[in-house]
């Protein structure tokens, strides 16, 4: 028997980066696409400017609704009246899987020179839905 060197073979491997870019610049266009989402619902405002309450994770928005300065109620950037955003709520409510009113995700961007009195309106008005809470969005002072 005889036991000599054999022949090495040759190991390489060969890479194929394609598919690897093809994933990349697909992941760079959702996120761009959405961070375009993200500012579509943010109205420009001049928040109130409190601390706030810093939570460590962060939450979902769910409904995003911005209350202007002159009283008048946009969401998704639709100028909307008081008893269709009411509709829209018991939508989402209508949407949730347990339809318990408490668990409802509700944002509210109220500009800091829009009169208190439709801000406390539109919390009545919530409430008498069930709505449990909705965050109250804040600017953090500088």
């Amino acid at each position: 028997m005889r036991f000599g060197c054999s022949r090495q073979a040759s190991r390489t491997i060969e890479i194929e980066l394609t598919p690897m870019i093809d994933v990349v610049f697909l992941l760079i266009i959702f996120f761009m696409v959405a961070a375009q989402f993200a500012r579509i619902t943010r109205a420009e405002l001049d928040l109130p400017q409190e601390k706030g309450e810093q939570e460590q994770a962060a939450e979902e928005a769910g409904l995003v609704i911005n209350l202007l300065a002159d009283g008048s109620i946009e969401v998704a950037q639709r100028t909307i009246g008081i008893e269709e955003l009411l509709q829209i709520v018991q939508e989402e409510i209508d949407r949730l899987p347990s339809g318990d009113p408490r668990n409802v995700k509700l944002l509210i961007r109220a500009d800091r020179n829009n009169d208190t009195a439709t801000l406390n309106d539109l919390f009545n008005r919530l409430r008498s839905l069930g709505v449990g809470a909705a965050r109250l969005a804040t600017e953090v002072p500088r």
